[in-house]
């Protein structure tokens, strides 16, 4: 070999560590892509399988969970956040829940009705009254609690319609 076909190996190893660099981003952006991932994977394997197991046992009573996915991200486009309701088809309803992950912190929200935006109406932050503040909080038997809590709402609503109704009626 002559020397300078060296040239060209050092060359071509040094082109492709840059492009290997590149390619990887920064350490920061990496981090940040990790939380991304992270939070997603809450949503999917976590608080969707719960939603859509609720959805199974509701819908033969005559009820359903209204399940909305916001943003995604991704290669399997994941969402970035789901809002849910409890409703039925006479429609009486629960309040609507916006749960949203971002920097290892989750918020929930919980409003009257989906605004134009999606997002709850009139919302209040909810996430330290029902027990998930964080992602790691975001445990299936968290997630069970905040549907049960929803079931809850609609049959106050339910109850407080129905006395309405009565109260209605001539006697």
């Amino acid at each position: 070999m002559t020397g300078g076909d060296d040239d060209y190996g050092d060359a071509f190893k040094e082109a492709k560590l840059e492009h290997d660099q590149r390619r990887q981003g920064s350490k920061e952006e990496q981090r940040l892509q990790a939380e991304a991932d992270a939070n997603a994977a809450a949503l999917s394997d976590v608080v969707l399988p719960q939603l859509q197991a609720a959805t199974e046992k509701l819908e033969p009573l005559g009820g359903r969970v209204d399940i909305r996915r916001y943003g995604r991200t991704g290669k399997s486009l994941r969402p970035t956040s789901v809002a849910f309701r409890i409703t039925d088809q006479q429609g009486h309803k629960s309040r609507i829940y916006l749960i949203v992950p971002r920097g290892g912190v989750v918020t929930i929200t919980s409003g009257d009705g989906f605004g134009l935006t999606g997002e709850p109406q009139q919302a209040v932050n909810v996430s330290e009254k029902v027990g998930i503040q964080k992602r790691d909080d975001l445990t299936i038997e968290n997630v069970k609690k905040l549907i049960l809590g929803a079931i809850a709402e609609y049959r106050n609503d339910r109850e407080h319609n129905q006395r309405a109704d009565n109260n209605d009626d001539p006697e």
